[in-house]
């Protein structure tokens, strides 16, 4: 059986080795693992010669025993239009033979990702395509675009790309052989036109990444001992992300706590974010550590934190949640559909309304009051991700598909 994996994810060559960021990589691998062993799994990805970055290979791992279809990177509408031919005569081929074509709603423009070009061949062909939602793209673009945008021509032209993509995305979720929706807000919102969906969770975080355990009892002790709590937030600082919502509540109970907080990120609203804990006169309690790369580097840093902070705004699921109870931190998330589900399943965790600074500092005040009550949400949310690792939900992921008969292994 061919099994076409279609990313949008810049892939780097290297002395012919096949190198990728480490969060893609461990997908791709579990699939390599999880998939029948006659199963030929083929990658189709951008691809550029590591050489020609200033990406290091320190940051990236290596995917053996993989083909791979090597298409030429696309970020813009001008490149989009530039390498449309080239890739869509690469991916052809491998379309026509593939038994099943894994691809999803990544790339920007959409249009000209490597996803979509797939997508339109696959259908052209009469072949089994899994789409795979794995965000709320349209959200995004009516949160950062749409309504931040102060030129009013500019706002109609986000607007109405907004609405085209909206159509573009449900057209791909109803003619697709099996939909993969990331959690219950995104299926609230596309759901309905997602043929034979599946709700999932995307956790990537294997059982390798968990925080040992003696590791774990030394800093629950350091949180029912310490005077100072630890309260973090992981992600890119960007609007949707909520952060002037955690800010603004921080303001609110600076002098009735000893706290400090850490931010593991970057993004284009960093200088605002700069300014803004300055004026609100928190610069004191917070750090900007800048990106960390996901893996070690991330998760070492996670760890050294009793509170993980998701203020999100919009309907999508995050992996930085389950990455937070990996390394031994409570949670605090918006009571946004997907967060809301995922805190009453796990119990890793405790919630506050959605963009709602005051209810945020309320409930930020009662957890650091009662620090047993953040130790028990770090030894659940341990146990959940245990049970809900990466390995498990591709395994449900693969099962579904078989028992739905999209394929045959």
């Amino acid at each position: 059986m061919n099994y076409l994996y279609v990313i949008h994810i810049l892939v780097y060559r290297q002395n012919g080795r096949i190198l990728m960021e480490k969060a893609a990589a461990l997908d791709v691998q579990a699939h390599q693992r999880l998939l029948p062993k006659h199963t030929r799994l083929i990658l189709a990805a951008p691809a550029v010669d590591l050489e020609q970055t200033d990406v290091s290979a320190d940051i990236l791992d290596e995917i053996e025993g993989v083909e791979l279809v090597a298409l030429k990177h696309v970020d813009s509408f001008k490149e989009g239009i530039k390498n449309f031919r080239h890739n869509v005569h690469k991916l052809s081929e491998y379309v026509s033979a593939a038994d099943l074509i894994h691809t999803g709603c990544g790339g920007f423009p959409f249009f000209f990702s490597p996803c979509y070009l797939a997508f339109r061949l696959a259908l052209k062909r009469g072949k089994k395509v899994l789409f795979v939602m794995d965000c709320d793209l349209v959200g995004k673009l009516e949160m950062d675009q749409v309504r931040l945008t102060k030129n009013p021509l500019k706002k109609v032209i986000w607007y109405l790309y907004s609405k085209l993509c909206w159509r573009t995305y449900t057209r791909c979720l109803s003619k697709a052989s099996a939909t993969f929706l990331l959690g219950r807000g995104v299926v609230s919102r596309y759901g309905k036109y997602a043929n034979n969906q599946l709700e999932i969770y995307q956790p990537i975080v294997g059982q390798e990444m968990i925080i040992p355990t003696e590791e774990l009892q030394t800093k629950i002790k350091s949180l029912e001992h310490s005077i100072t709590t630890k309260i973090c937030f992981a992600g890119r600082l960007a609007p949707e992300k909520g952060l002037e919502v955690l800010f603004y509540a921080l303001a609110n109970i600076k002098v009735s706590f000893r706290f400090s907080v850490n931010i593991y990120g970057d993004g284009p609203y960093l200088k605002k974010y700069l300014d803004l804990v300055e004026e609100l006169d928190i610069k004191d309690l917070v750090t900007f550590h800048g990106n960390m790369v996901w893996g070690e580097e991330l998760f070492g840093e996670l760890r050294q934190n009793h509170i993980l902070i998701i203020p999100h705004l919009t309907l999508e699921m995050t992996r930085n949640v389950f990455d937070g109870m990996a390394s031994g931190c409570a949670i605090i998330a918006s009571n946004t559909k997907a967060l809301a589900q995922l805190m009453e399943e796990s119990q890793a965790g405790v919630l506050f309304k959605t963009g709602d600074h005051k209810e945020l500092a309320q409930v930020l005040s009662n957890q650091l009051m009662k620090p047993h009550e953040i130790v028990s949400s770090i030894k659940n949310g341990i146990r959940f991700v245990r049970d809900n690792n990466r390995d498990s939900h591709v395994r449900r992921r693969l099962d579904f598909l078989q028992k739905t008969q999209v394929v045959r292994f």
